[in-house]
């Protein structure tokens, strides 16, 4: 069969408009239509919910907080000055980013484990010294599971810890100060906590500055293979963990990119609403395309900074937006100095459960929408 050119740049328009049309169709409505076009169960927290003005941002100190449904929703009480202005679809890809660097403001990292967080982080970290800004850090953290395999005995009240030094870091800004927040195991679970990031973000802009969010993803099955060499401190077997993605919810002891930053590291947490009980790496039980479509919706709403595997990008656009010395070196840390070694069939199976939970379509998404990836196509 003779391909001619034309041909190609026939099934090239096709495919952008294929990809255009996904974005538009699924990604740019409103969360609750294309909740009703999946079919999802009407008690799955995959979207905001209506929040009741009775329930304070500031409430956030206490467990109890994070246990009320009316607390994970969208907040209609306190709406961020960002939100107010009208980008495409509430998407901060469109936010004009002139007059750079800003003058002051917060960069939020979350750090999903394996991707290469933990050298970001002690990049971060280092400008801490005086020679470097005298930028102040903050950290709250806690360990999800303990080397006996057991989970934190309570996970709320370290989420619930995190937020309040969080909304603490984040007052008095200084007209030229800038400062970091570490977000990490146990502290923030994006898919429930768009009350407190538009919060942050609203409390930060009302001072003049700005918070920059960021996260680092990675392909699916380098991760994978990346989070084994954690077998002996979660004390699990080499078989457990192939087959830690058969279940639909799974134990919570591993979580994919995908899983990570919807639902962090759930272990003990539990709501009312979870159909299957405490934690779990998908805790509402939900398809992939609920899933998928959800993260994309939570980076285009939150997000500013998103890279795949590029420490190099990452660290570019923190500097151009925020004027940071480049004297601050980077360093690689963290990294597994051992052989991982896995078979033919391990390699295999783990491919299918990644593509069947939706982690290589969000990666892909990801890499088109920020990395311009297949973007020669439309040249």
């Amino acid at each position: 069969m003779t391909i001619t050119r034309n041909s190609i740049h026939l099934l090239a328009t096709a495919f952008i408009s294929g990809v255009t049309f996904y974005h538009i169709g699924t990604f740019g409505r409103s969360s609750s239509l294309w909740l009703k076009e999946i079919q999802v169960s009407e008690s799955s927290y995959v979207v905001p919910f209506t929040i009741d003005s009775s329930n304070s941002y500031n409430d956030s100190s206490s467990p109890e907080y994070y246990k009320s449904s009316k607390t994970l929703a969208h907040p209609n009480v306190r709406t961020s000055p960002s939100r107010m202005t009208s980008y495409p679809h509430d998407d901060r890809r469109f936010i004009p980013r002139t007059s750079l660097p800003y003058d002051c403001g917060v960069v939020f990292f979350y750090h999903i484990p394996s991707t290469g967080g933990s050298s970001i982080n002690r990049w971060l970290r280092g400008y801490r010294r005086p020679e470097f800004g005298n930028i102040s850090y903050y950290q709250h953290w806690c360990l999800e599971t303990h080397k006996d395999g057991s989970f934190h005995p309570d996970p709320l009240e370290c989420e619930a810890n995190f937020s309040t030094g969080m909304s603490e870091h984040i007052q008095n800004l200084g007209p030229n100060e800038w400062r970091v927040a570490h977000s990490h195991l146990t502290n923030t679970y994006l898919n429930e906590s768009e009350d407190l990031l538009y919060g942050w973000r609203s409390d930060v802009e009302a001072q003049g500055c700005q918070l920059i969010n960021a996260v680092m993803l990675r392909d699916p099955l380098s991760h994978a293979m990346s989070v084994h060499k954690r077998i002996k401190k979660k004390n699990i077997t080499r078989d457990e963990w192939t087959e830690y993605l058969s279940s639909p919810t799974g134990s919570g002891k591993w979580n994919t990119v995908l899983d990570f930053f919807l639902y962090n590291n759930h272990g003990l947490r539990y709501l009312d609403d979870y159909p299957n009980g405490p934690g779990g790496r998908n805790p509402f039980n939900v398809t992939k395309e609920v899933k998928v479509a959800r993260a994309m919706e939570l980076l285009h709403r939150h997000f500013d900074v998103v890279t795949l595997e590029d420490h190099d990008m990452f660290m570019d656009k923190i500097l151009d937006w925020t004027g940071w010395t480049r004297a601050n070196r980077y360093k690689m840390g963290n990294v597994h100095k051992g052989e991982l070694v896995f078979t033919k069939k391990e390699i295999e199976k783990l491919q299918k459960l990644l593509q069947n939970n939706g982690d290589f379509d969000f990666v892909d998404q990801a890499k088109v929408e920020y990395h311009g990836y297949l973007s020669y196509l439309t040249n």
